[in-house]
């Protein structure tokens, strides 16, 4: 095919045929013409790319200087420029101005001697700048002592590289301010050289763990406390030291610890010591930093013995010195596990409430002693009646009471009752004669709705019916038997007409230092004068005002009264009387109690450090944290604070420890069995110990003998109250009570040890 130029020229020239001798040179002009077409093609396309990629490069280099502008301005670190002729700032970025406090209007054109660089560093640094020297591409680190505006001296970390900006030969200068780092490793170094000191020479057991728990040293403590040398433990792991339930109870601690979500972490755990016994400690592991790694440091320190004396406050305060069976304590946890597991399907639940018949007859008749052996064989007989792992408590005196779960897969409420009944009743063989006594049971069969609370109260009043019904017999509640409960009702609408009419009281129970019989302060007690029933005792409205909510009025009237009445006791004595007030449960949850207390001192006038806020040990127990934080605001106040009725509740050296407490008051159950045995004295004398060593003053309660006095005493107890000293005074007699009575303190002729 020929070219079509080459064929308009030969029609131009009228050569409408063409030789065969030309054929070939025509062929090779054609296709001559056809390359010639195609670099014209080729070379059009080529300056159409070569022009794109010159517009791509120039909008590529607008944007890199664009972002180098940026970056340059934006950069977190201090960043200027300084030009190679004449040394001055000629761009000043934001972080420059936060380092040296010269804003950029203020540096730009500025010498750089105006950052007032040390001698040595600002000579090379010149040296580098001058123009007569090659500048290599880029240089440094070196460090610097440089001045900010305000005066304070920093210690920068300079790098440098050449670069032209605006049309001159330049030196963009970076400073890191390595101040704060400076410090931090001198203060690292003398930390780490203060912690090997007391690694090696601490008398508690310290251990160096990797970030994944393997023994790195450990120093001789802990070869004192757990047998192990450090040779030995070091290359195990912690939790080898130590049994796996108790492992993996802190499991979450230590998650928290290397997910760095707490800097450290106490818990108690059991060590195993190298000759095979157990050792209790408290093991704190704090996530450090060593040498520049991350490291935990455990610390051990032995608490075997106080978790041993533990134990046994635990044992007392949970099982009934006597039988050995749970007491009112441990069976009101067991009924509100039973009531759990009930609501979540494991079937219905019973309560049986037992009390003996004649059992204070034997006690007068035949002493003490045989009363004591008389109970424990009703403990035995109603234990050995049940079926397994059915609860078994001793609630009162002479109060049983057997929880039962499923009964429907179990024996019926009422046979069990009537077994029991039988049982009972049958003739028991106490120091040597034949004695009989009979029961009066209750049965309460748990509705969905009802607590532990609703179960004994039911079970209490089926009880009573049994006793009104002759004795010897058992009920089951039913909703007839509520006639109680309206005269409840009834007395409830009393106690709120009462309070609105003024008709409470205070009475005042002295409070009396052991060693000399001195007055130390007194106690409020409440006191209610009905207008028809007479005086009604606190045992009866008091647990109705607490459930009522009544208590939370009362209480705050309470605490004004009190203070302003001991307020007026400032002149009685050289050292005025503190005044102590029962604050009930309500009352601590109460959002307005700081405001009480608060507005009655500033009513009264009275130094807060005259009042003591007494709270019982399971009321703080319900939420500790709550009442951590409750109690803590109330001592922000300057009052003091005490632990009423101790003993009966948690009975833990721990709970005491975590709490701001002043004081510490043994409940009466414990002084009046002083002389009924060994365990009641050894646990008073314990609690005694244990609150001297925490700088707690003990008060004891209920003291109505002199030998009960006397043992306190002798066992260092701080304070008394009872009948023995006095009992509870109107206000007009506190007065000459504190000028005028020389209280008779008892000095019998006992041998320190014979309660000992």
């Amino acid at each position: 095919m020929m070219h079509p130029h080459l064929l308009r020229e030969l029609r131009r020239h009228g050569i409408d045929g063409v030789p065969e001798t030309m054929q070939p040179i025509l062929q090779s002009v054609s296709a001559l013409l056809d390359e010639v077409d195609r670099e014209r093609e080729l070379s059009a396309v080529a300056r159409q790319e070569l022009s794109r990629e010159l517009e791509l490069r120039f909008e590529r280099m607008q944007q890199s200087e664009q972002r180098d502008r940026l970056l340059f301005a934006e950069s977190p670190m201090a960043m200027f420029a300084v030009t190679r002729d004449d040394r001055c700032i000629i761009a000043w970025n934001r972080a420059a101005e936060t380092t040296f406090g010269h804003t950029e209007q203020d540096a730009l054109r500025q010498p750089l001697e105006s950052l007032k660089l040390s001698g040595n560093e600002a000579c090379w640094l010149s040296l580098m700048l001058a123009p007569n020297v090659p500048l290599p591409g880029a240089g440094g680190p070196i460090e610097a002592m440089m001045q900010t505006r305000d005066g304070r001296v920093l210690k920068g970390e300079i790098m440098f590289h050449a670069v032209v900006l605006q049309e001159q030969e330049a030196v963009i200068v970076h400073v890191r301010d390595v101040t704060v780092e400076h410090v931090s490793i001198r203060a690292r170094t003398e930390s780490e050289a203060h912690f090997r000191a007391f690694f090696d020479y601490a008398g508690i057991a310290i251990h160096v763990l990797s970030f994944d728990g393997v023994i790195l040293e450990a120093n001789p403590a802990l070869q004192e406390l757990l047998g192990f040398s450090p040779a030995e433990v070091v290359g195990r792991t912690a939790e080898s030291l130590s049994p796996d339930e108790d492992v993996d109870a802190g499991r979450q601690l230590d998650r928290e610890l290397r997910a760095g979500q707490r800097d450290s972490a106490t818990i108690e755990r059991r060590f195993f010591h190298k000759e095979g016994h157990i050792v209790w400690g408290q093991l704190t592991v704090s996530r450090v930093t060593l040498g520049g790694e991350t490291r935990m440091i455990g610390m051990i320190q032995d608490i075997t013995e106080r978790k041993h004396m533990e134990g046994q406050l635990l044992k007392q305060a949970f099982q009934d010195d006597l039988t050995g069976l749970a007491n009112r304590v441990l069976f009101r946890d067991r009924l509100h596990h039973a009531l759990a597991r009930r609501n979540l399907g494991d079937g219905r639940v019973a309560v049986l409430l037992l009390d003996l018949d004649g059992f204070k007859r034997v006690n007068d008749s035949l002493g003490h002693a045989a009363g004591d052996e008389l109970l424990q064989i009703v403990g035995r007989r109603i234990s050995g009646a049940v079926r397994t792992g059915e609860t078994v408590a001793r609630i009162g005196d002479d109060e049983f009471c057997v929880v039962i779960e499923s009964i429907e897969m179990g024996e019926d409420p009422d046979v069990l009752a009537e077994r029991l009944l039988t049982l009972l009743n049958m003739p028991m063989r106490i120091s040597g004669r034949e004695v009989v006594v009979g029961v009066s049971i209750g049965i309460a069969i748990a509705d969905p709705d009802d607590d532990e609370e609703a179960v004994l109260r039911n079970a209490d009043t089926a009880m009573y019916v049994a006793k009104a019904s002759g004795k010897a017999c058992v009920r089951r509640f039913d909703r007839s038997m509520h006639r109680d409960a309206m005269e409840w009702l009834e007395l409830e609408s009393d106690l709120r007409m009462g309070v609105e009419h003024h008709e409470l009281f205070l009475e005042f129970q002295p409070l009396m230092r052991i060693d000399n019989g001195c007055v130390k302060g007194f106690e409020a007690l409440i006191r209610w004068l009905h207008p028809t029933r007479g005086h009604v005792v606190p045992d009866v409205f008091m647990p109705m005002a607490e459930e009522t909510g009544l208590i939370v009025p009362i209480g705050r009237w309470v605490l004004m009264e009190a203070c302003m009445q001991a307020a007026r006791w400032t002149h009685y004595a050289p050292e005025p009387p503190s005044i102590s007030v029962n604050v009930a449960a309500k009352q601590l949850d109460s959002d307005t109690l700081i405001e009480d207390v608060h507005a009655a001192l500033q009513a009264s006038g009275l130094d807060p450090r005259r009042l003591i806020l007494e709270i019982t040990e399971s009321n703080v127990m319900r939420t500790p944290e709550l009442a951590l934080a409750k109690l803590t605001a109330l001592k922000s106040l300057g009052v003091k604070l005490g632990i009423d009725d101790f003993g009966i509740g948690y009975s833990s050296l721990s709970h005491l420890n975590y709490f701001p407490v002043d004081e510490l008051k043994i409940d009466r159950s414990f002084v009046s069995r002083i002389a009924e045995g060994e365990r009641a004295a050894t646990f008073v004398r314990t609690i005694i110990v244990l609150a001297k060593s925490m700088n707690i003053e003990v008060v004891a309660e209920g003291i109505e003998e002199p030998f009960q006095h006397q043992f306190l005493h002798s066992v260092g107890c701080d304070f008394g109250q009872g009948y023995l000293y006095s009992r509870s005074l109107p206000a007009n007699a506190v007065e000459d009570f504190v000028k005028y009575s020389t209280p008779v303190l008892p000095h019998l002729s006992l041998s320190r040890d014979e309660f000992a």
